[in-house]
């Protein structure tokens, strides 16, 4: 407002005062919410700048003292300091909001803007945490960040650290890959299977079949209202009341062993060097074959269908003689130190998976493939019913409708939501802690409690969380990405 304007607006005012009050109640009234979000904002950095800044105090209360780089501040400074800060931030703050608001940029300086207030409004909370971290650092041992203790014995055991053979002596470290291994084991399975579930269940409930229609819908309605938690729980204790007691357990052939705490299974040795070789030249043979099939352009008739199944089979049969060439298989053995007590028995050579494994599979599984199942269904009928009509004119049958024609089309739309839901699987994974199947979490939780070291392990757990979360990300958004290449 310039000055001819202030002048004027002065005079009006002695002229009429109550102008005065009618144009604040007319700001207020029109910018109430901005009103309310510069008081909270100066509340927030007067707390914030006060706690920094009394760590920049003088003596060894403050970091100064630890840090020699830091300027250390006296009480006097402090105070004037507390006092004026908020008030230039907040000022800086919002002035800048006004400014961008009023101002007329182009995107490149908008966003230039934008992002130098948003700098600047979070100085408070970032000296703040940058402080009381370097003071933690130095004055409370579960704050230090070193990962040394991660080298030093484990002090506990596995319960499940299938496929790996751990000791009590090994070092921690070892105990984590275990657990990241046994969480990407369940993860992996599980993302594949509720896939090919969640499919099944979301074609299903689009069935002109009623019964089989309801029948999905059931299954998505229930399992979908129902908590991961209790699932878990619940197909842990069907498990436990199916499954023999070990004293009990069911044995087939010498070669498996089943019971309630424990499934043992032959143990698979791979000669890798004659698996490759033979992997190789039967992916070369196929890769031939299916390229003379299609010299002329993909067959998808019934014949077509017909050659192709009996190439998969052929296929399958050689790659199995291949196998039993590459493969031995190590029987297991069960050790009875004493045959009086079912819990001393043991096990000697075979592979063992317990079954919390196999709860967890099929809780996330279940729990996955119901959210699927809709996002299957939903993308089907997001479809234009021309796609459908065309395919129908064209004299495709349902399932080569289903398979050409309407799953292709209907994934550009399925993939984004569906790695939301792969992702989720990956972190629900966590709640394998509550079933005593060791994952990474539960193993960094006992760490914890066994080390003492929390802020360094919960750090390396949430990067072991991110670095998942991102390979799946690649992956699913590779898949988009190839999906929308062309365009319809």
């Amino acid at each position: 407002m310039s000055d001819s304007r202030i002048s004027d607006y002065v005079e009006e005012v002695k002229k009429d005062p109550s102008r005065l009050f009618t144009d604040l109640t007319l700001f207020v009234t029109n910018n109430w919410l901005l009103i309310i979000g510069i008081y909270i904002y100066y509340k927030l950095a007067d707390n914030f700048f006060s706690q920094s800044l009394a760590l920049l105090q003088e003596g060894q209360n403050g970091v100064p003292f630890y840090y020699n780089y830091i300027v250390a501040l006296t009480n006097p400074a402090i105070q004037i300091l507390s006092f004026w800060l908020p008030i230039l931030f907040t000022g800086l703050t919002f002035s800048g909001i006004y400014y961008i608001s009023k101002g007329s940029f182009n995107p490149s300086q908008s966003d230039r803007n934008s992002q130098l207030v948003f700098a600047v409004a979070c100085v408070p909370f970032l000296m703040y945490f940058i402080l009381q971290l370097l003071y933690l650092n130095q004055v409370d041992k579960s704050w230090y960040f070193g990962l040394e203790y991660m080298d030093e014995d484990s002090g506990f055991q596995l319960s499940n650290d299938w496929p790996w053979d751990t000791e009590l002596q090994d070092s921690r470290w070892t105990f984590y890959f275990v657990g990241i291994s046994n969480a990407a084991r369940v993860v992996l399975l599980s993302i594949v299977l509720s896939t090919i579930v969640g499919t099944f269940f979301g074609v299903a409930r689009l069935s002109t079949n009623l019964v089989l229609s309801k029948m999905a819908e059931a299954y998505v309605e229930f399992f979908r209202n129902m908590p991961l938690v209790v699932q878990l729980f619940f197909w842990l204790t069907i498990l436990g009341d199916i499954l023999p007691r070990h004293d009990e357990m069911w044995i087939y052939w010498d070669w498996f062993y089943i019971s309630n705490r424990t499934i043992m299974f032959p143990r698979i040795i791979l000669d890798s060097t004659l698996f490759l070789s033979l992997a190789v030249l039967t992916f070369i043979g196929f890769k031939l074959y299916t390229n003379n099939l299609d010299k002329d352009g993909v067959d998808d008739s019934a014949e077509g269908l017909r050659q192709r199944m009996y190439l998969w089979l052929g296929t399958l049969t050689i790659f199995s003689i291949f196998l039993k060439l590459a493969f031995t298989l190590e029987q297991p053995e069960l050790v009875k130190e004493n045959p009086r007590s079912y819990a001393t028995w043991d096990f000697d050579g075979g592979e063992e998976i317990s079954v919390p494994f196999f709860a967890m599979m099929i809780g996330l599984t279940i729990y996955t493939s119901v959210q699927i199942a809709e996002i299957v269904r939903g993308s089907i009928q997001s479809l234009p019913r021309g796609q459908v009509e065309a395919a129908i004119s064209l004299g495709l049958s349902p399932f080569q409708r289903l398979r050409l024609v309407i799953l292709p089309q209907a994934l550009r739309s399925m993939i984004p939501p569906m790695n939301n839901q792969y992702l989720n699987c990956w972190k629900n994974s966590s709640l394998a802690l509550i079933i005593s199947f060791s994952d990474h979490f539960a193993v960094t939780m006992t760490i914890v409690n066994n080390a003492g070291q929390a802020v360094p392990a919960f750090i390396m757990l949430l990067v072991t969380y991110q670095i998942g979360s991102m390979l799946i990300s690649a992956i699913m958004n590779y898949l988009n990405s190839r999906v929308t290449s062309v365009k319809i």
